[in-house]
């Protein structure tokens, strides 16, 4: 692996920082994001019309269990609603959140330089691509070599000529089943992460099987398990069998959705959501297996259902409530502060 211009430090949208000075981190947000690439329309005809709705108390209940389903829920597009909402995350005491809106999603480096001045907060932005159905339509025929070096550019140069760079490939792309040009971004993003010494997010696709198969398929390609996320882990591998294969990869596991205890999972919905006292108790069985130095913590806020504007749990819910939650269970603080500080803080600094 080449060495990195940052190598040792954690690059955030206001240029590097030490990594002892990131303190309680959520490794998996969006504080802004165009999510419409997975809206689908209602089930029931009869309810068609409110997709069109804007977000209200009147149809929060629907959206909570239809929350793709509205256009107006899957638009976080106002810096100024997600300026306050991660001020009540600085003021629980985060003072680091990802923001893996990668290609494809609406990603804005300047907005999130703003919300990082505002705020205080350190913001580490994502890059790469996401799924194949926001992949431009050039991927067909572009290698992946010549998709990594726009990666790379991102990394070293800057996003698209605003001089702020990503300190994160992700959140990577995969569907189910892991489609060709999906093959090329990950192999891409592979190829960043060996050039850079980047940290490498992936978003998995609903199969219990996808997770390792694609983190064999990165360390194939060469890639540095040591700074690999796969995401997603409560809401794609049940099997506690198939929970401790992916977690003897040495990759880091991401649960990255609490908050979303709507049971109903509309994007699999012959799977299901689970709620945040199923999430603690995957963390307490890698805990217990001896995995705690991979778990990362994150709520996944993709939607405005999820924020406090909107009646939703915010970003200081992790902080607020769950922590609590953990520690009347019996998980440790020091635990708890090894999943909140010191993981995110290896993650994400730059080998």
């Amino acid at each position: 692996m080449a060495a990195s211009p940052i190598s040792g430090k954690v690059q955030t949208v206001l240029g590097p920082v030490d990594p002892e000075t990131l303190g309680a981190t959520i490794t998996h947000e969006h504080l802004l994001i165009d999510f419409t690439v997975v809206f689908q329309p209602p089930n029931n005809p009869d309810e068609a019309g409110m997709s069109e709705e804007e977000l209200s108390l009147t149809n929060l209940g629907w959206i909570r269990h239809n929350w793709n389903s509205s256009l107006d829920n899957l638009t976080l597009l106002d810096e100024e609603v997600a300026t306050a909402e991660a001020s009540h995350y600085f003021g629980a005491g985060g003072r680091t959140m990802v923001d893996v809106t990668s290609n494809g999603l609406g990603r804005d480096p300047l907005a999130l330089a703003r919300i990082s001045k505002a705020t205080g907060l350190n913001v580490v932005m994502g890059g790469g691509h996401y799924i194949g159905s926001t992949h431009p339509a050039e991927f067909e025929t572009t290698t992946a070599e010549g998709i990594a070096e726009t990666i790379i550019r991102d990394i070293e140069q800057g996003v698209d000529g605003t001089g702020i760079k990503t300190g994160i490939i992700g959140e990577v792309g995969v569907s189910a089943p892991w489609n060709e040009s999906e093959h090329k971004t990950v192999q891409a993003a592979v190829i960043a992460q060996i050039q850079t010494g980047a940290p490498l997010l992936i978003h998995p696709g609903r199969d219990e099987d996808l997770p390792l198969q694609i983190l064999k398929a990165i360390e194939d390609w060469g890639g540095n398990m040591a700074n690999t996320v796969m995401g997603h882990i409560e809401r794609t591998i049940y099997n506690r069998d198939a929970l401790k294969r992916v977690a003897e990869t040495g990759a880091f596991l991401n649960l990255d959705l609490f908050g979303h205890d709507s049971s109903y999972y509309p994007l699999a919905p012959s799977s299901y959501m689970p709620n945040d006292a199923q999430r603690l108790d995957q963390i307490e069985f890698l805990i217990f297996q001896g995995h705690v130095g991979q778990i990362l913590l994150a709520h996944d806020v993709c939607s405005k259902h999820r924020l406090k504007e909107y009646g939703g749990h915010g970003w200081d819910h992790i902080i607020s409530r769950v922590v609590p939650q953990m520690l009347a269970r019996g998980i440790s603080r020091e635990h708890v502060d090894q999943m909140l500080v010191d993981n995110p803080k290896r993650m994400l600094t730059f080998a």
